[in-house]
């Protein structure tokens, strides 16, 4: 059945291969009929980087550009190429920090209040790196328990800063605060009438990649700022693997293009919250069906 999926993908997308512009926004035909697990399957694997060219993109992201993070160190991980290049651009970048970061800070010996206290701090200097004011924490301990609230700071946020662009992560990523930072943007984002540019960011996982930005000026940067994170990097040496897999992520763009890329997935806002609901309407229904596929 797997197969069979696979294969519906391939039939759509291949005609689509040399028309990069048609591609760009092409998730709202046939993809939204396919199984969300189907399609995080094929994502995991790179099933689409065999025959989809993304689109080149350049900053500015617009004037204000506002990145939604779960985590301390999901702004670095999955665009902190696109915030110093936004920031060099002279153009608005700021950092919304969605959770207060201390789950699983018992395995740290760590009380809740001192972890959270860290991973702010090293979020703030990683955001110094590049010339950012501190990001916006909403402290959050449980996104599905402070749903309603964060929904409302969320929208409050993009109002208030007139965002043109905000990044998140990928809607389909394996990590549950992940997803559910989606299901709360697209809440936030429903009456809101003007046109904002949705690119969803890699962290724990790979996503559908439509865009791909280069950041061989900034990657330096994007470095320093990763080692900032020195309570997750004792756990995990994510400066050593997010730098791998930008320089992997150069192959997008052939030989002697660039060194290291940023991949997204974009659509328009209205676009994005029809796939987010989608996925939230699958997951539903997985729940009660577990051994569905």
């Amino acid at each position: 059945m797997i197969h069979h999926y696979l294969r519906q993908i391939y039939r759509f997308i291949y005609p689509l291969i040399y028309a990069r512009s048609q591609f760009k926004l092409f998730l709202k035909a046939s993809l939204q009929d396919i199984r969300l697990r189907t399609l995080a399957l094929a994502s995991a694997t790179d099933y689409f980087s065999g025959f989809v060219r993304p689109v080149p993109i350049t900053a500015p992201f617009g004037q204000s550009m506002l990145v939604l993070a779960p985590h301390q160190d999901d702004e670095a991980i999955g665009c902190g190429g696109a915030l110093a290049l936004q920031v060099r651009a002279g153009c608005d970048a700021a950092i919304l920090m969605l959770t207060d970061g201390a789950e699983g800070c018992e395995d740290l010996g760590l009380t809740p209040q001192a972890a959270t206290e860290i991973r702010n701090n090293e979020s703030i200097k990683a955001a110094a790196v590049i010339g950012m004011e501190p990001p916006v924490f909403l402290g959050h301990k449980s996104l599905e328990a402070g749903f309603s609230r964060a929904v409302e700071q969320i929208r409050n946020e993009i109002v208030r800063r007139t965002a043109d662009a905000i990044f998140v992560p990928f809607v389909l990523d394996g990590h549950p605060d992940h997803r559910t930072t989606n299901y709360l943007l697209a809440e936030a984002l429903a009456g809101l009438q003007r046109p904002i540019r949705i690119l969803q960011y890699e962290v724990w996982g790979l996503c559908i990649p439509n865009v791909v930005l280069v950041i061989d000026d900034v990657m330096e940067a994007k470095v320093d700022m990763l080692n900032c994170f020195a309570l997750a990097n004792s756990a995990l040496d994510y400066t050593h693997s997010t730098k791998g897999l930008n320089m992997f992520h150069s192959r997008m763009l052939g030989a002697g293009v660039c060194r290291y890329a940023e991949r997204y997935f974009e659509l328009p806002a209205s676009e994005y919250i029809e796939l987010v609901r989608k996925v939230r309407q699958d997951a539903a229904a997985a729940r009660l069906n577990p051994g569905s596929l």
